[in-house]
């Protein structure tokens, strides 16, 4: 059986540099994939919500992984997704919001 899903990317967890990207900050995302991290970028600048607002948030207690999920799961929230799923990297790893998911016909 099939599985057909519509997400969206919330954002990267890079150990390198030791921060969390959201995906509406970085341009290599096409935007069809980025909309929902764009609407929490406008709840964190409408509520005052620093770490929603910001390109980058630093992993200041050595706790990356924790950060994406945690921050992961505020977009899930905001934007009503289903579920967070992180392919991991060596080096960090990639942040995905499941908005439906449904069987193939």
């Amino acid at each position: 059986m099939k599985v057909i899903a519509e997400i969206q990317i919330a954002g990267t967890a890079s150990a390198r540099a030791g921060n969390w990207l959201w995906a509406w900050a970085n341009s290599d995302l096409p935007d069809r994939l980025i909309s929902d991290a764009k609407q929490v970028r406008s709840f964190g600048e409408m509520n005052s919500i620093d770490e929603l607002a910001q390109s980058y948030v630093t992993d200041e207690d050595d706790q990356l992984e924790s950060l994406g999920w945690e921050l992961s799961a505020v977009m899930s929230r905001i934007c009503g997704g289903l579920r967070i799923y992180r392919c991991p990297d060596s080096h960090g790893g990639l942040y995905l919001m499941f908005k439906s998911i449904g069987w193939a016909k």
